[in-house]
């Protein structure tokens, strides 16, 4: 099966085929959440990463480019803070908006006949016309970029997600988004959870192995089997690990104060514990991979 996403074979290359998954819908009713915000730079910074995406996805070949995976939280529950159906003083001069939608920095591009779109709720643009057969217009390409919805905290429940990444045979897997206590803690838990079982991104973990003996080829996470391991805790490559890399991008997320706690101390306790599911990285060392 033809995949947009390979596998990276050059180590060099380091995040070549990769999904960033990002939670960026705008918290606008910020007091609903907590007091204040954490991570000042996290527009920026986020800002820098898709710009770094997008441009790889220009300049490389189908087949080679990253993959960007748009995730709007739409809550089930209408009395949600959230949810679609309320609307605030919240827009520029108090303009009334909805409380939720695209960051847009952060609105996806979508691909149209007529070029490329932002897309900045899911209900304004509709999806592309069907190609006619008859005539000679040909197919869009494969998108390097998608939208999903998710209607709970973990991105995996009852959304493509996990089909996506098989289906692109997605090895690394780079998280960033609101809220770090969240939706970004619990879909790195859960990447985790599949990766762990061999559910994504390659066999899993076949067998007892120490922590401290895995290492990257830059695109998944192995151990070697030892040598007189059985041959079911062993592939025909003799490793004991074979799974996909999680990579959550620190200073690419944000959380917010609750329980008298601050928020730059709420977003440092979450990503600290996320460091036993995923290693912790630096907008400025994923950019740096790219270059």
């Amino acid at each position: 099966m033809e995949t947009l996403i390979p596998a990276i074979t050059n180590p060099a290359d380091e995040y070549h085929g990769t999904a960033p998954h990002r939670q960026l819908t705008r918290f606008r009713d910020v007091s609903a959440w907590g007091t204040g915000a954490s991570n000042p730079e996290f527009e920026k910074n986020v800002a820098a990463l898709i710009a770094v995406f997008r441009d790889a996805c220009a300049e490389k070949p189908e087949g080679q480019r990253p993959l960007i995976i748009h995730v709007q939280y739409r809550p089930a529950w209408t009395d949600h803070p959230l949810h679609v159906s309320k609307v605030g003083p919240f827009g520029a001069n108090g303009k009334q908006v909805c409380a939720i939608d695209f960051l847009e920095f952060a609105a996806p591009r979508v691909m149209r006949p007529e070029g490329p779109k932002f897309v900045y709720t899911l209900d304004e643009t509709p999806p592309p016309a069907p190609v006619d057969p008859k005539k000679d217009a040909a197919p869009l390409p494969p998108p390097d970029e998608i939208i999903i919805t998710s209607h709970g905290h973990s991105v995996f429940i009852n959304t493509p997600l996990e089909s996506i990444l098989k289906k692109r045979d997605i090895k690394t897997l780079l998280i960033a988004g609101i809220a770090t206590d969240l939706a970004v803690s619990t879909a790195v838990r859960t990447a985790q959870n599949l990766a762990l079982t061999g559910k994504w991104g390659g066999r899993g973990n076949m067998a007892d192995a120490a922590a401290s003996a895995r290492w990257t080829d830059g695109t998944s996470v192995f151990v070697e089997a030892q040598q007189d391991a059985p041959e079911d805790e062993r592939g025909e490559d003799r490793l004991a690990v074979e799974m996909a890399r999680i990579i959550l991008i620190e200073d690419a997320t944000r959380a917010f104060g609750k329980a008298g706690v601050d928020a730059q101390t709420v977003h440092n306790v979450h990503v600290e514990s996320l460091r036993d599911f995923a290693e912790v990285r630096s907008t400025a060392e994923v950019i740096g991979a790219f270059h």
